[in-house]
């Protein structure tokens, strides 16, 4: 399989991580230009490696949806690309249906797998390791979304809950790892694989648009799905398939936003030790320990002349809000910020075609809000007022 080294081409046998030559991080590369055309055409995993056990249940080919209420504010075309369609409602299904698969390979080593999770990465990879009949164990820091645990639960998969950070999690799964256990933790230096799946998201945009939209911004905790879009979009572009290579915008919340700093900085990504502000957990990632996993974020940004913006929480739950009652999408609050991003970023002109990655539902994590509901028992007229003037007195 066409395992290399990103920096410096090296061929590598199989998924390691880094290069042995140069340390640079090790993709999947396709050099089938059939396969990259089919990929373009309707067929994504054309490009993909394959491993032989057919695991799928639908993930990718998500929906592309013109969000035209935030169109009209922007004056631009902002388009929605609905992650959360996949099948545990969240982008992770991509990479963690080529994880399980890989597993499962009778060339592989790996035995079983230890996920570590701030939330959609535990259900996705959960719901894959059910299916294959593979052993699997998920690290969650505490306050994990209880949502998304019985998601996990409901697979009867064991859940461990790790006293602090993500990055702890992250941590302890990579001490568990070894040649018999695979860390599917979806960050760059834990897994090739992952990276090398989310390149199926620029696939499928140049499929639905016809062509590389201007812009496309992307949720940031460390960023695999930033990098691998971006990487799909510079093959493609290497192919001669696409003209140009989208500007990748990073959205990361206040509370936690290490890239981001970074980026404002002109510096290299360190890991943030300042207090985690943010409840917009899914995204709020120290990097402690993988630092250069930002890092690699960050120079994909830099590569295509993008940008990175930090938002108060306060301006991701507003988008949230807006984007379920204007563009009836309900996503959990890290994946609206991809669109809080757009209005927040001043480098996005008019005439430009935006796509904003939705990466998870809103059923991941609900509001905890108390619901007022309208109490009515046989009064029809007051229902019909309520449907004519849109609200209820």
């Amino acid at each position: 399989m066409p395992f290399r080294c990103q920096s410096c081409g090296t061929p590598e046998p199989d998924a390691a991580a880094t290069c042995d030559t140069c340390g640079g991080f090790v993709r999947y590369i396709e050099d089938d230009l059939t396969a990259l055309r089919r990929a373009v055409s309707g067929e994504p995993e054309a490009a993909l490696p394959d491993f032989g056990a057919d695991l799928r249940m639908g993930e990718g080919t998500t929906a592309l949806v013109k969000f035209d209420q935030t169109s009209q504010t922007l004056a631009g075309s902002v388009y929605g690309k609905l992650e959360s369609l996949n099948p545990t409602c969240s982008f992770k299904d991509r990479g963690s249906s080529l994880i399980v698969s890989a597993v499962t390979d009778p060339e592989m080593t790996w035995e079983g797998l230890v996920v570590a999770s701030t939330g959609n990465t535990a259900p996705s990879v959960s719901a894959y390791a059910a299916r294959a009949g593979v052993p699997c164990v998920v690290l969650v820091p505490d306050g994990t979304s209880l949502s998304k645990l019985e998601q996990v639960a409901a697979h009867g998969i064991d859940i461990f809950t790790v006293d602090g950070s993500f990055s702890d999690c992250f941590q302890l799964a990579d001490t568990v790892s070894d040649d018999r256990v695979l860390n599917a933790t979806a960050v760059y230096s834990a897994n090739a694989l992952v990276a090398s799946a989310n390149r199926t998201v620029a696939f499928e945009l140049v499929a639905e648009l016809g062509h590389a939209p201007d812009w496309v911004t992307v949720p940031v905790g460390a960023g695999p799905l930033l990098g691998g879009t971006h990487f799909g979009f510079v093959e493609l572009h290497a192919a001669g398939i696409i003209d140009s290579i989208p500007r990748m915008l990073c959205v990361q919340a206040r509370g936690c936003h290490p890239i981001a700093r970074a980026m404002a900085e002109g510096e290299t990504v360190r890991p943030w030790t300042d207090p985690i502000t943010t409840t917009v957990g899914a995204i709020a990632d120290p990097l402690d320990g993988y630092a250069a996993d930002g890092e690699q974020t960050r120079q994909a940004v830099l590569e295509s002349d993008g940008d990175a913006v930090a938002l108060d929480d306060m301006v991701i739950y507003d988008a949230t809000d807006r984007l379920a009652a204007t563009e009836g999408v309900y996503a959990e609050p890290a994946s609206a910020a991809s669109v809080a991003g757009i209005h927040a970023a001043d480098r996005i002109a008019a005439d430009e075609t935006v796509v904003a990655l939705v990466t998870g539902h809103g059923l991941k994590e609900p509001a905890e809000s108390e619901l007022e509901t309208a109490p009515v028992e046989t009064d029809a007229s007051m229902v019909r007022d309520a449907v004519l003037s849109g609200s209820v007195d």
